[in-house]
């Protein structure tokens, strides 16, 4: 037991306050200047996010959390069998891991798993870490992630921690596409007055390495939206902006060169985070359900709610009676990662119909405007 931690057991809280749910890193005013470049770029979330329609939500770890010894527990579900500390820790009984494992598995179109990782006692209660898991090497692979960088099922710790150090490594390390774009660059800047055709194709590159790499509002202040208007200048503003780029990759990249733990590469995008875990289409992912199972998903549409927020998807990974554990992401404009392993979360959800439940959450958290 020298490895176990442990904790007293706090009360349940309630969901996140109003003032304190997922504090917005958003302006509250659009951007026009990215509507312009997102039309050119044809990103449909961030276009969302920075012209002033309702976008998905992005929630931040209540503030008030209860500190016991070296764990801390966010929310507790009803039953004491699951329980979530900050945005990227959960715990659950062991019997409980194993049997949404199972059901997991029982999908064909699922392409996680879960294992239990290491122990801690809640209030005398032994749970495990959970660990979200690809199955296999062809999983990670059909949801467009690198399995050299992903935990796949069955994998031993050494296996884990090799990928990990090389994850780590590999995040600081600015994209080769940088570089190719900047030898052209230079290359067109050569030439005297380059064609139109070659500096809109270098506006498209520059355009989608900046949101990718910087994120959307940084694209909006610092790529200039047409660049014909003085093609020379606008070769020599591309250049600088590509040194900039490759100056703050590293810093920019610190929550994931940090990371602890081999965790799953999420999308900075909810539907697309819950398409990448299970593999469902569209269609589906957009039926609320009330009480939706295991391997099955959370959605609601807060289209025409109060709020800035247009809807938001959270992958079910596991349930204890009522409640429900997701893994999911959500959008966030300000953010320079466009995939990573800090993006995901872990959120538990109380019954359907109580304001615990993930539309009650979700639409508090919406007219609060966090996100």
């Amino acid at each position: 037991m020298g490895d176990v931690m442990y904790a007293r057991l706090p009360q349940r809280q309630s969901p996140v306050p109003d003032g304190a749910a997922g504090a917005s890193r958003r302006p509250s005013d659009p951007v026009p200047r990215l509507a312009a470049l997102q039309r050119s770029i044809g990103n449909a979330a961030a276009t969302r996010a920075l012209t002033g329609t309702p976008v998905q939500r992005y929630a931040e770890p209540d503030a008030e959390r209860d500190i016991a010894d070296t764990a801390s527990y966010d929310r507790i579900s009803q039953n004491g069998m699951i329980a979530v500390s900050g945005r990227q820790e959960a715990y659950a009984d062991a019997g409980l891991i194993a049997a949404a494992s199972g059901q997991l598995a029982a999908s064909e179109r699922v392409r996680i798993r879960l294992e239990a990782g290491r122990p801690v006692v809640i209030a005398g209660r032994t749970l495990h870490r959970v660990l979200p898991v690809f199955a296999s090497t062809g999983a990670a692979e059909a949801a467009q992630a690198n399995s050299d960088h992903e935990p796949i099922a069955g994998e031993s710790a050494e296996v884990r921690g090799t990928k990990l150090d090389s994850y780590r490594r590999s995040v600081v390390q600015p994209p080769a596409a940088l570089g190719l774009l900047l030898r052209d660059v230079a290359r067109l800047a050569g030439r005297g007055r380059p064609d139109e055709r070659s500096v809109n194709e270098v506006h498209q590159r520059l355009l989608a390495l900046a949101m990718e790499n910087q994120g959307a509002l940084w694209a909006a202040a610092n790529v200039p939206v047409n660049p014909l208007l003085d093609p020379v200048e606008y070769l020599k503003t591309a250049g600088r902006l590509i040194g900039e780029i490759v100056v703050e990759y590293a810093d920019s990249r610190e929550p994931e060169s940090a990371m602890q733990d081999l965790l799953i590469t999420m999308p900075n995008d909810c539907q697309a985070a819950a398409q990448r875990l299970l593999g469902t289409v569209m269609g589906e992912l957009q039926q609320a359900r009330a009480e939706p199972a295991v391997g099955q998903n959370h959605y609601v549409n807060l289209s025409g709610a109060p709020g800035r927020w247009n809807n938001h998807f959270g992958a079910v990974i596991m349930r204890d009676g009522d409640d429900t554990l997701t893994f999911e992401a959500a959008a966030d404009s300000t953010s320079r990662i466009g995939d990573g392993k800090s993006v995901g979360y872990f959120a538990l959800y109380g019954k359907h119909g109580t304001s615990q439940s993930f539309d009650e959450d979700l639409r508090r958290q919406n007219v609060a405007g966090g996100g």
